[in-house]
């Protein structure tokens, strides 16, 4: 399940699964179309990535630099956290 609090999206599963990705798309395209400049991500609760939501955040992160926007992980669980160190996303992302 995926929620929208202010500029941040929630992913509440501890599994995200393609369907979950989808939520994401929508709720980033819709911040954007609300003219929200930087999207936070909290990752807290979720301790896996299916690839294709891994890859779209990546795609998305790189496209809206380009536009002078960002999205940002502000919150991340250990076990993604290790992920993202292993892959070196972790500073890909800015991740603290």
């Amino acid at each position: 399940m995926v929620t929208v609090e202010n500029n941040t999206i929630i992913l509440h599963c501890e599994k995200a699964t393609p369907d979950d990705k989808v939520e994401v798309e929508y709720a980033v395209e819709r911040l954007l179309g609300q003219g929200v400049r930087v999207i936070y991500f909290d990752l807290s609760k979720t301790i896996y990535l299916p690839s294709t939501l891994m890859g779209y955040l990546m795609w998305k992160k790189q496209d809206l630099q380009k536009q002078g926007k960002d999205i940002q992980i502000i919150a991340i669980s250990q076990s993604l956290r290790k992920v993202f160190e292993e892959t070196r996303l972790i500073e890909f992302f800015g991740i603290t």
